[in-house]
């Protein structure tokens, strides 16, 4: 799962990313990408009870385009980085009066350019296909459909698609139905100020959530060397836990994305794939063969593994079940896919 970190030269997308990666991103303004860990307290209880050689953490990658010119976004890169999930908006306000105007405005500006950007996306390719005569069914639907949306000024992730659709979508280049957080970048002595209802406003016509920062605090803490001076750190400013926690699980619950869990001496895993996903479709995370071959998945909940403390104890106790290609993964499951290829 990839989110691309967006937003103005002085917004403070930067000092976000250094926070969120623990790591500052090199110099010249180029584009680069990083990785922000999904720390998991189902995880950590696996790894004490099965004492594997490593534990694999889920991961949001992060990526950090060219820095853009003064006040713009390049629309041309977010069209190309065609993996990407969503979007962190990053917004400056480092006033607190002045983000219940800057921030719904440069939120607004934001949406606005991706409606222009797709709107010519699709006027385009709807040319080109008439011209061709020969248009393929679900591009057709895509194009009416999504050329509907954008003539109400709604941006596409307003409207439900399916998988097919949504690929599609990122195909053809087109940007506004990515996911979108606005992440509010305030100065320290605004951190308990919470989110403005002009804000909040913005962000339901928009269709994002907002995240309230302060990134420079927040990278302070990510340069900490221990997890209790964190802890300490975090206290002294009222907060709970660093911006990279927050900002995955808000990325997660956002994308509807779960986990489930590999366990084993060799490895302890977590495993994301999109909430509704069939257990044969989530082999596929792990490896391809595992869904080209895919026999069973033998699958235990974590509760009952936990209680059980192992694999053999759980199979013992009758709570290790056989399920089929059709099982839509539970989150938290710990899998064994049986296989032949």
């Amino acid at each position: 799962m990839k989110v691309g970190l967006i937003g103005a030269r002085t917004s403070g997308r930067s000092t976000l990313f250094e926070a969120l990666t623990g790591r500052p991103p090199s110099p010249g303004g180029k584009g680069q990408l990083g990785i922000a860990r999904v720390m998991d307290d189902r995880l950590d209880r696996l790894t004490e009870l099965c004492q594997p050689r490593r534990t694999v953490h889920a991961e949001v990658v992060l990526s950090l385009p060219p820095s853009p010119p003064a006040g713009a976004v390049e629309i041309a890169a977010l069209r190309e980085a065609r993996d990407l999930k969503a979007y962190a908006h990053v917004v400056g306000a480092f006033s607190g009066a002045a983000a219940v105007d800057v921030v719904p405005a440069a939120m607004r500006e934001l949406s606005t350019e991706l409606l222009l950007a797709d709107m010519e996306r699709v006027e385009t390719r709807q040319t080109r296909i008439g011209k061709g005569g020969n248009a393929r069914t679900r591009e057709d639907e895509l194009l009416t459909r999504a050329r509907a949306c954008l003539d109400r000024e709604r941006p596409l992730r307003l409207e439900p698609w399916d998988e097919q659709l949504a690929l599609l979508m990122d195909e053809l280049g087109l940007v506004s139905h990515r996911h979108l957080i606005t992440v509010v970048n305030v100065a320290e002595d605004q951190l308990g100020a919470g989110c403005p209802a002009p804000v909040a406003a913005a962000a339901r016509e928009t269709g994002g959530e907002v995240m309230w920062l302060c990134a420079t605090l927040e990278a302070e803490i990510a340069a900490l060397g221990t997890a209790e001076e964190q802890r300490e750190f975090l206290a002294a400013y009222g907060l709970s836990r660093p911006v990279s926690q927050r900002f995955v699980q808000t990325a997660f619950a956002l994308l509807d994305q779960i986990c489930f869990f590999t366990v084993g001496s060799d490895e302890v895993r977590a495993w994301p794939v999109a909430r509704g996903t069939a257990a044969r479709r989530a082999a596929r995370t792990i490896h391809s063969d595992l869904e080209r071959g895919f026999i069973r998945a033998e699958v235990i909940s974590y509760p009952d593994f936990v209680q059980h403390g192992s694999e053999a104890r759980c199979k013992a106790a009758g709570v290790l079940r056989t399920e089929g290609k059709d099982y839509v993964v539970q989150d938290g499951d710990i899998i064994t896919v049986r296989f032949n290829v």
